[in-house]
């Protein structure tokens, strides 16, 4: 996701959180890279750390006075940052307190802010998520990007890799990690990225404190549609959809415009990937009385139809979608029995990723998978980039007479009901 910093004035004018006590900072780990203290943000209430306990290698800097930002969802996190000039990989060592064999979010941020006075047009270097590539970060001009990544950690220690691919020194400004427990924003076949998260009928981006996986949402509108709001109270807290949609999210919705009964969208992600994961969701927000019901059309196959309850929440969501091609194309139409025309909420996208190295068993004891990786980043500078590789790749449990444990694992969780092999409702 990129975000150009000319946005950013806009942003700040009209950006808004919503307070709440319900949020619970467990589980969170906030990193604000190149800080020199640890703070609490004063909008967000989310404590951030400093990252000299999570890596030793690397120069604190901020960004140049003039490119300096402050976004009300965000902070200031943006305007400190941590650069690696010295070393092809650099890692941060994130050790959660849930530990292995559990759901995570990592988001990482990147925003150049010509804190080196030398007025670059474009970085890049990869990202990757211990010994496996999660993302090409490339940072054009004074934009700011981040990337998230859902993962399931079979080890009780996720590293976070910044690689020198020769086109710039590589750079973060922040760093956060959420326990997601039993969302059900999970894979048996691999992590997700996150390539869209719409809220659809909103006026900008939005950080919710009711939001319990701390998700930011993106204002947006559909082609040849109209925004509908409500200010009725929705009760996510008595809801039993495990998406946990923030209550301003669920408040807004766009339909058809000028009386038609048809929402559509295309996504093009602008290489070939083979599978997406994608998320509807809903909100019934006009007053009780009237049928909407609607089937879904997803890359050319069809599902429904769905009937909304007013002010109930409703996701429905995956199994795995195979795309043939670079597009995730979806439309939303009224049955003929409707009396009124369809709404979405809100949507998210996902780029199935497989990580094909992992480790497989964390054995306790005389031999500690942790241990190992730690020496390893200690010397990981001396040492060539694809000879790391393979080391880490290396399963130490074999040496202590251990079977290899299954990679993958079904994570599907109960709440989900799944039907036309590609649809679930929650």
């Amino acid at each position: 996701m990129v975000i150009n910093s000319n946005m950013l004035e806009i942003i700040d004018q009209s950006n808004r959180l919503v307070f709440s006590s319900n949020q619970n900072f467990e589980g969170f780990i906030s990193i604000d890279c190149g800080a020199k203290e640890d703070y609490t943000d004063e909008n967000t209430g989310i404590a951030y750390k400093t990252d000299k306990d999570f890596i030793s290698t690397g120069m604190n800097t901020v960004v140049a006075p003039d490119y300096s930002r402050t976004i009300p969802s965000l902070g200031s996190m943006l305007n400190t940052l941590r650069t690696f000039p010295e070393g092809k990989r650099n890692c941060y060592t994130l050790k959660p307190i849930q530990g292995k064999n559990q759901n995570y979010v990592v988001r990482a941020f990147f925003y150049y802010g010509n804190y080196d006075s030398k007025n670059q047009t474009q970085i890049t270097f990869d990202l990757y998520l211990g010994v496996n590539l999660w993302q090409t970060v490339v940072v054009k001009d004074m934009q700011w990007e981040y990337y998230i990544i859902t993962h399931y950690s079979v080890t009780d220690t996720i590293y976070v890799c910044l690689v020198n691919t020769d086109s710039g020194v590589p750079f973060i400004n922040g760093l956060d990690l959420r326990y997601m427990n039993d969302s059900p924003y999970r894979s048996m076949d691999g992590s997700l990225l996150l390539k869209v998260r719409d809220d659809l009928g909103g006026s900008t981006m939005n950080r919710y404190k009711d939001d319990v996986y701390d998700r930011i949402w993106w204002a947006e509108n559909l082609n040849d549609s109209v925004s509908i709001s409500n200010e009725t109270n929705i009760d996510i807290q008595g809801s039993d959809n495990p998406c946990h949609l923030p209550v301003e999210v669920l408040r807004t919705a766009v339909q058809p415009r000028n009386g038609l009964y048809s929402l559509s969208y295309n996504y093009t992600l602008g290489y070939s990937t083979p599978k997406f994961l994608v998320y509807f969701h809903f909100a019934e927000i006009i007053a009780p009385g009237n049928l909407r019901e609607f089937n879904i059309t997803l890359n050319g196959l069809k599902y429904g139809p769905f009937k909304l309850e007013y002010l109930k929440p409703l996701t429905i969501g995956p199994n795995i979608l195979q795309v043939q091609e670079d597009q995730v194309r979806f439309s939303i139409d009224a049955t003929l029995r409707s009396d009124l025309p369809p709404i979405l909420n809100a949507f998210e996208i996902f780029e199935l990723r497989p990580l094909p190295y992992s480790p497989t068993n964390q054995t306790d004891g005389m031999f500690s998978i942790s241990i190992l990786l730690n020496a390893i980043i200690i010397v990981i500078n001396e040492l060539l980039d694809y000879w790391i590789e393979g080391f880490l790749r290396f399963d130490p449990s074999s040496l202590l007479g251990n079977s290899r444990t299954q990679t993958h694992m079904n994570l599907r969780g109960s709440a989900t009901c799944l039907f036309h092999g590609a649809l679930g409702l929650y």
